[in-house]
């Protein structure tokens, strides 16, 4: 009885590995940079610090509504309450950014230290609606802009 020896050469495909690896690479590659470019400096605007460590500034809140309709309030100011509250009604189904301008505007001159402005989207607001109205608030000369959580 003669023991056949197993054959000790074989071949092992190492093209599927290889691909493998290197689809995984890529998949690192483009994560670690979108994380890169993705990122932005965000910093808590509101309720982070205790209430006694918290300067009163004043802010401007809008309230986005069905219709492009815009509701400002101005709040932690020395204006009385008619004056600190303002609707702008929307147009043909978007927000009238020109009224939004000048409302900004007259806000401003009253409130010369007026920096913020926090928007208050519904859950039916369009992603363009709310770009557009940041937009205009920067370039009215409002630096500190915020998006409240839905």
């Amino acid at each position: 009885m003669s023991k056949k020896k197993k054959g000790l050469d074989f071949e092992v495909n190492l093209i599927p590995f290889i691909d493998l690896l290197s689809t995984c690479i890529c998949f690192l590659l483009l994560t670690a940079v979108w994380v890169n470019v993705a990122s932005m400096n965000v910093k808590q605007a509101v309720g982070g610090q205790p209430a006694g460590d918290t300067k009163k500034v004043p802010t401007m809140w809008v309230a986005m509504g069905q219709g492009g309709d815009l509701t400002l309030d101005i709040r932690d100011s020395n204006l009385s309450s008619k004056l600190a509250k303002f609707q702008i009604r929307g147009q043909k189904g978007k927000p009238n950014l020109e009224q939004l301008h000048a409302a900004v505007a007259q806000a401003k001159e009253k409130v010369p230290t007026l920096t913020t402005a926090l928007i208050q989207p519904t859950a039916g607001s369009v992603y363009e609606d709310i770009i557009g109205v940041m937009d205009q608030f920067k370039k009215s000369g409002m630096n500190d802009l915020g998006v409240s959580p839905l």
